[in-house]
Parts: C-alpha cells; sequence; structure tokens
C-alpha cells in the first residue's frame, strides 16, 4: 500500500471490524480498506454516433451494482467519453485487456495500472485512460491505486477510492463474460 498523500509505501496495519487501518509514519495518513467483497459486475456502456464520432458497445464495470466509470469521473473531476476496455469489435483490445485483468501478462504502463476505460476512437492510452492497479492475494482479486494517465505525463492518482476486493471465481467468470461481448 502507497501513501495517497506523501507516497511512502505503508507495510503496518491493523484489522479492525473488516477494514484494515494503514498509518504513514511520514505523514500520519490513516487509509481505510474495506476487506468487504464487493460485487463486480457491468452494463453495457453506448456510445451513439454521431457527426465523427464512432457509435460503440462496451464493458462498463460495476461495483455493487454503482458504474466504476461514473466514480471515476466524479472523483477525478474529468469528462466521461471512454471506452471500456471490452468493446465490441475491438478483438485486439478485448484479448490484451482479458490477459491483464486475469494477470496473465503485465500491464503496458509505466505506472504499473491496467487500463480499464480508453480512448473511444483509437484506445491509446496518449488520450487518456484511467487504470488501476489489480493484485492478486490468494483466492482475491484487488483493484487499487486508481488513477488517470495519459503515458507522458505523470498520472493522476484518484482520491478517495478505496481499493476493491473480488471473490477470484466470481470475478474471473465476470471478466470472461465481459469479454464475450
Amino acid at each position: 500500500m502507497i501513501c495517497r498523500n506523501c507516497g511512502e509505501s505503508l507495510n503496518d496495519s491493523s484489522v479492525i471490524d473488516k477494514v484494515k487501518y494503514f498509518v504513514c509514519s511520514s505523514c500520519g495518513e490513516v487509509i481505510e480498506v474495506d476487506l468487504n467483497i464487493k460485487q463486480l459486475g457491468f452494463n453495457i456502456l453506448h456510445r451513439k454516433e454521431s457527426k465523427g464520432i464512432h457509435e460503440s458497445y462496451s464493458a462498463d464495470f460495476t461495483i455493487d451494482g454503482k458504474s466504476l466509470l461514473t466514480t471515476l469521473v466524479t472523483k477525478a473531476d474529468g469528462h466521461r467519453d471512454f471506452l471500456g476496455c471490452f468493446a465490441k469489435g475491438w478483438d485486439n483490445l478485448n484479448k490484451h485487456s482479458l490477459k491483464q485483468l486475469l494477470l496473465q501478462q503485465p500491464p503496458e504502463t509505466e505506472s504499473g495500472r491496467s487500463l480499464i476505460y480508453v480512448c473511444p476512437e483509437c484506445a491509446d492510452i496518449g488520450c487518456g485512460a484511467y487504470g488501476c492497479k489489480i493484485s492478486k492475494v490468494g483466492e482475491e482479486y484487488i483493484w487499487s491505486q486508481f488513477a488517470y494517465e495519459n503515458g507522458y505525463e505523470e498520472p493522476q492518482p484518484i482520491r478517495d477510492i478505496d481499493p476493491f476486493v473480488f471473490t477470484a471465481t466470481e470475478y474471473e467468470n465476470l471478466v470472461n463474460r465481459a469479454f464475450a461481448l
């Protein structure tokens, strides 16, 4: 775990009532991680065709029924014109995303984040993307350290988004269903 305030590595923690607490020894920042298993799902994100805009259908991940894209856009105060990393007709993007989300290959970003939402025209990080670090601990996948990045500037961490913990079997099944879009 990395301190959101000063970037120091946090190793010591305490667990109280399914919440893990990290306290940064450098700046005193307290980070709470909800250890309750979250329900990962997805809805179809439809981008309508208009002049100069391509129509697309992609997976918008949901956490406990709430759009992850909407949460990221709200927290980052950004625009919401993104394509989910699984999109109808985008075979190369889909295969690449499947391997990264299931940890079969490492992310290509310098930050070590896997891209969840990308440019709806070209899927290039240079246009801006939302990503997170994905890890697997035992029988759980964890999405953490969300950020907006473009590959040529420092990633912009998105504050106040807890890491999300998912049961491995349910996570893998859902990711494969989204891939089949």
